[in-house]
């Protein structure tokens, strides 16, 4: 009689061990043994090896469709007009100054830390002189509190023309618009100073 452990091939498993192997239920197991993507060499046992080179290009064949099959003409003429009209929303909404570059915004945020970097240094300098000679806790409190709050207005100062001014994506205007916006606001308004001919 032969030793039940050398006498058990590894390679027929059953419904439950190739359910563990491919992480499925076996309800699906039994259906892809039906559609052929799996290799059923007796009821409810399984040749691995064979069932997982069947379960591999079965997975590839409902990804990529078998043979030369093009793909629908219109279909694809519709995803890249989607395509484009998505893309064109977002460059105007860059133009509008309503979406921003990741660019323009690290420059922007930079530069307010930076300032209000240079205020928290600066607060012992500034604070010092106006600390001298001063005793009592709440007078001293209430002038640290003010540098304090001063130096966080730095942070709280959103302005959207500041996005604007670093972007180079500035929204084309006409001549009459443009000349009205260099009167009234100055080249600086919308990135470009125009010459005057």
């Amino acid at each position: 009689m032969k030793n039940k452990d050398s006498s058990t091939n590894w390679t027929i498993v059953t419904t439950q061990q190739i359910c563990e192997i491919i992480g499925l239920k076996p309800r699906r197991i039994q259906q892809l043994a039906n559609e052929g993507a799996l290799v059923r060499v007796g009821h409810g046992k399984f040749d691995l090896p064979r069932s997982v080179g069947a379960y591999v290009d079965y997975q590839v064949s409902q990804v990529r469709p078998a043979g030369d099959e093009e793909i629908d003409n219109s279909v694809e003429t519709a995803l890249w007009t989607r395509a484009r009209k998505e893309k064109t929303e977002l460059e105007v909404q860059i133009i509008k100054g309503e979406l921003h570059r990741s660019s323009d915004v690290e420059r922007v945020m930079n530069d307010m830390l930076l300032g209000f970097k240079a205020k928290l240094t600066s607060l012992p300098t500034k604070m010092a002189p106006q600390l001298v000679g001063k005793t009592e806790i709440p007078v001293v409190k209430d002038l640290l509190k003010e540098a304090v709050y001063e130096a966080l207005n730095e942070l709280s100062d959103y302005d959207p023309q500041k996005f604007y001014d670093y972007s180079t994506d500035k929204m084309f205007l006409g001549d009459e618009e443009e000349e009205d916006m260099l009167e009234t606001e100055g080249p600086k308004a919308y990135g470009q100073s125009k010459k005057k001919n």
